[in-house]
């Protein structure tokens, strides 16, 4: 006999954004929650750039620890997969949808394209999401308009090439046995080829990707912020916590208000799930320094 009870369907991860793409997806509180006055203001927009091939469960627990610490605040996350990383033609596609979003809420007068303080909290999440974020700057770049004045935290990011790091980044997906031992050298190869390509062929192949992200993010004409904060680690075997150390003291240089924060013990991209509170801390901080700052 047929059951007339309707169909239970399971609720994904990122249930509570709506889709915009493949990789881009928002989330808009309710009305009468997001005119609530605050004080300090709350980041008008929260815009996540997730690491590569980031799984929605990993990435929905920033998305709804945001909801709990900033309630009435706008959220979109660009996520992505290697070849959209990697290749500049395939992140920019990507990315437009974001740069589309924007640009409607600039438009409709939701954000300031010229504010006099920051009203968008970004937060960049390894060199995936950094990939990500060089595009959208240089999109706004390119129409005239630079991205709006805001704050940011670097968490995990921007690394530069290393063979060793490199071939962490590609092994992840061989995590043990005999299939690890046969992909090990063919890894090796590969990144040995990419060293080549990218080095001395460079004048064919131009700036590796990783390269153009560290230059991009320390360009202060194209990416206008009032301060920026890196939470990084000694223990991160996809990211040289040194390369991001120097990229930090590249910034300060340049004028920017820079904190640094270095996880002693925790992975890439593990940082919130070492010390939850240290690490929410140094966001909330972040941008209540950013507010402060005219």
């Amino acid at each position: 006999m047929a059951s007339n009870q309707p169909t239970a369907t399971t609720a994904t991860p990122l249930s509570m954004m709506k889709k915009l793409s493949p990789f881009v997806f928002f989330y808009e509180p309710d009305t009468t929650v997001r005119h609530q006055p605050t004080s300090p203001p709350a980041p008008k927009l929260i815009l996540i750039a997730a690491w590569m091939d980031a799984r929605d469960l990993h990435i929905a627990k920033y998305i709804t620890q945001y909801q709990a610490v900033y309630p009435m605040s706008k959220i979109i996350l660009a996520k992505f997969f290697f070849k959209e990383s990697v290749y500049a033609s395939l992140t920019r596609k990507a990315v437009e949808p974001v740069v589309a979003y924007l640009r409607s809420q600039i438009e409709s007068g939701d954000l300031s394209a010229s504010p006099t303080q920051p009203e968008i909290l970004v937060h960049i999440f390894s060199n995936g999401g950094s990939a990500t974020m060089r595009e959208i700057y240089q999109s706004f770049g390119s129409a005239g308009r630079p991205f709006p004045l805001h704050t940011a935290v670097y968490d995990s990011c921007p690394g530069r090439y290393s063979f060793s790091n490199l071939y962490n980044v590609f092994m992840v997906n061989f995590p043990g046995g005999f299939l690890r031992l046969v992909a090990a050298p063919f890894i090796a190869a590969l990144i040995a080829c990419l060293w080549i390509w990218y080095n001395p062929l460079r004048y064919i192949s131009g700036e590796d990707f990783l390269t153009k992200n560290s230059k991009v993010h320390n360009d202060l004409d194209l990416v206008r912020q009032t301060n920026r904060s890196y939470v990084y680690g000694k223990a991160d075997g996809m990211v040289d916590w040194r390369h991001v150390e120097a990229h930090a003291f590249e910034a300060a240089k340049r004028g920017l208000a820079v904190r640094r924060e270095v996880f002693e013990d925790s992975p890439h991209v593990a940082h919130m799930r070492m010390d939850s509170g240290r690490y929410w801390k140094i966001v909330t901080e972040t941008w209540d320094k950013a507010t402060k700052h005219h």
